[in-house]
């Protein structure tokens, strides 16, 4: 939404957590969550009631933009793996996304599952999807293995990413 000072802001803007991504103090990628309902994901399903039984605590994963330049670097993946190390650290059973539907495989590639079919918004369709954090692909757990090693994050009791 426009707030009348010609920048756009989220319209869940006063409850999302943010994390960014920089390279020499300026920013290149960020990601927005928020665990409040609602969620815009239940705008894209035709029976919101889906959401019940993901489990008690939900994140919704939103407003995913990275710098051209950098896509094709570690800023996707340093991204996700701090969203998905809060969602587990925080106590959190799946994460939520409202995806395009023309990227659903890329989606379903990085676990997530869709919740229902494709709904239409504006020109868009979009698929409500989501991924329980509890229970990762083997193959997504290697990658946040392999990530781990990279960034040499420190692993403690209280951190169950491994």
């Amino acid at each position: 939404t426009d707030d009348g000072s010609g920048q756009l802001v989220d319209k869940f803007h006063a409850k999302n957590q943010y994390f960014i991504a920089a390279r020499d103090a300026h920013v290149v990628g960020m990601i927005a969550v928020h665990d409040e309902p609602p969620f815009s994901a239940s705008q894209r399903l035709t029976d919101p009631a889906v959401l019940d039984r993901l489990g008690r605590r939900l994140l919704e994963v939103r407003l995913l933009a990275i710098e051209p330049l950098e896509r094709f670097r570690m800023v996707f993946a340093g991204l996700c793996w701090m969203v998905l190390r809060h969602a587990r650290t925080q106590g959190y059973d799946a994460l939520l996304i409202s995806g395009l539907q023309t990227r659903q495989a890329m989606y379903e590639r990085l676990g997530f599952q869709p919740l229902g079919p494709a709904k239409q918004s504006g020109e868009a369709w979009y698929v409500a999807m989501a991924l329980d954090v509890r229970h990762l692909p083997e193959r997504i757990e290697t990658d946040v293995l392999r990530f781990n090693r990279r960034v040499r994050a420190p692993q403690t009791p209280t951190e169950p990413l491994r």
